[in-house]
């Protein structure tokens, strides 16, 4: 009986560069000059202020391996491959509700999301950053994101202890 082995799904950019997603989900990028470099992150380059903006490709040891000034450059297959990727990346949960934050550095956060109850902690008053449209992104010691949509959505005493923490 034959065995299945899964399949590495692949695509080349304009620029002669090639990113492989492995069945085990991770991905290595293979450059112009046929090297290998292995484990790679997909990031936004500025994922606040211009979401739909340039994403970089970068190594196990942080250095940048490629620059993509817009996805929507990029032929369908690799736009694809990397959207999935900053997708799953960016699991970004929804607040709707703040239930308590705690006194002390770093606060303790209990909220309700659009995915259950969560606590976390947030080192700085500079991880909660407030944006011109009303929307809060809040980050966690851990690096996870959280955000709110329309502070003016939330419940009066949600608002009451975000504002503390402005």
């Amino acid at each position: 009986m034959p065995s299945h082995t899964p399949a590495i799904t692949s695509a080349e950019s304009p620029d002669g560069w090639l990113i492989e997603r492995h069945p085990h989900g991770r991905l290595d990028l293979v450059d112009a000059h046929g090297r290998r470099h292995r484990d790679v992150d997909v990031l936004r380059a500025f994922p606040v202020t211009a979401a739909t903006g340039p994403v970089a490709i970068i190594a196990a040891d942080g250095g940048e391996l490629a620059w993509v000034q817009s996805l929507a450059s990029l032929p369908a297959g690799l736009q694809a491959l990397l959207d999935r990727e900053l997708a799953q990346r960016e699991f970004l949960p929804v607040i709707e509700r703040i239930e308590s934050i705690s006194d002390t550095e770093p606060t303790e956060w209990a909220v309700v999301t659009d995915r259950g109850g969560h606590r976390f902690k947030v080192a700085h008053t500079d991880d909660v950053a407030r944006r011109a449209d009303g929307s809060v992104f809040i980050t966690d010691t851990f690096g996870m994101r959280y955000r709110v949509p329309e502070v003016a959505a939330l419940d009066l005493h949600s608002r009451r202890l975000l504002e503390k923490m402005a």
